[in-house]
């Protein structure tokens, strides 16, 4: 770029010491049609000059814009690049915890609650319903639901449960007379 602004300015200069050599005529009217000329040359140089520094200008710009995405570019490929290696690391160290764990010790003891969710029951143990996560009568831990919890305490108040749950006498005999008055054919499905 300072190239051009000097062989603007040396050129410039020439053109003026050649207007001014040829300014010794005595002839005013070639004196000034030379000044003209040499105005219009000035102006001419200085569009130049001004068109110069607009390109300069907008390469720089571009220059810089391209360096910036550059660099963002890098940051994040660097970024990405972070994330796979800490990705990689988290996962052969996972490898090594699973087979140190599987070679090391015998996996722990599930618990019985555990064992119930696996074969189909509540963690209370008792037996989930075809297409259901529970029991009836009970939310997905296998507790009573509040109505249930209602009628067990009912049947204790009055003598039909003990405290711990289990049927008394009279709770046994209530049992047994619902049973010889049921239907035989009555399976508990209304659409039957």
């Amino acid at each position: 770029m300072k190239k051009i602004y000097i062989k603007l300015g040396v050129s410039s200069l020439s053109l003026l010491l050649l207007a001014g050599c040829t300014n010794n005529s005595n002839n005013k009217s070639s004196a000034s049609s030379h000044k003209a000329k040499s105005e219009r040359l000035a102006k001419e140089a200085s569009k130049e000059k001004a068109i110069s520094k607009r390109k300069a200008s907008e390469s720089k710009m571009k220059a810089e814009s391209k360096s910036r995405s550059k660099a963002e570019n890098e940051t994040k490929r660097a970024s990405q690049q972070s994330q796979i290696a800490s990705q990689q690391v988290t996962y052969s160290s996972s490898q090594q915890n699973y087979s140190q764990a599987s070679n090391s010790t015998p996996q722990q003891a599930k618990s019985q609650s555990q064992l119930n969710q696996e074969n189909g029951y509540d963690p209370q143990g008792n037996q989930v319903m075809p297409g259901q996560d529970h029991a009836p009568g009970t939310d997905v831990y296998g507790n009573p639901d509040p109505w249930v919890q209602d009628q067990i305490e009912w049947a204790k108040q009055n003598g039909y449960l003990n405290q711990d749950g289990t049927p008394t006498e009279k709770g046994k005999q209530a049992d047994a007379e619902a049973n010889a008055n049921a239907d035989p054919n009555d399976t508990g499905d209304p659409n039957n």
